[in-house]
């Protein structure tokens, strides 16, 4: 393994570390101590990396650059979804919320219904006001009043 092979597959094993709390050491025991979280076809690009790092021709080294950036972008995506997910199914003390009851879910979906439609009430006055100011501009302007 060269030096800028071991960097690259280093940052995946960080990344695997902070953002799915992975345990082990090198890249195949992160890997397996996650088990099934991570898409298949995402783990089976790190597998591939995982064996490619140790014994890399130096035509390919780009190739495993490339794939290397690749599935770094893809497990931040995720670990950065799966950070969003947990924070808002948390309540503001930390524990988990309750589950709401239907009636409770009908009367969130009818004032998210009464937001919305005020909302576009707004935008449609906000922009008939900003079309009329727009059109008594240019009359003033051609008219020589302002």
């Amino acid at each position: 393994m060269n030096e800028s092979t071991g960097y690259l597959i280093e940052r995946l094993e960080a990344l695997l570390a902070e953002g799915f709390s992975a345990e082990g050491v090198g890249l195949e025991a992160k890997l397996r101590g996650l088990g099934r979280e991570l898409p298949d076809d995402l783990r089976e690009l790190l597998r591939q990396l995982a064996a490619e790092g140790s014994g890399l021709a130096p035509s390919s080294a780009v190739d495993f650059a490339f794939r290397c950036g690749q599935a770094y972008e893809r497990l931040e995506t995720l670990a950065q979804s799966r950070l969003a997910a947990n924070i808002a199914f948390l309540g503001p003390d930390g524990t988990a919320p309750l589950e709401l009851e239907k009636n409770d879910l009908d009367a969130i979906a009818r004032f998210i219904a009464m937001r919305d439609q005020f909302l576009k009430t707004v935008a449609d006055y906000t922009l008939k006001f900003l079309l009329v100011s727009a059109i008594l501009l240019v009359l003033g302007l051609s008219l020589g009043l302002i």
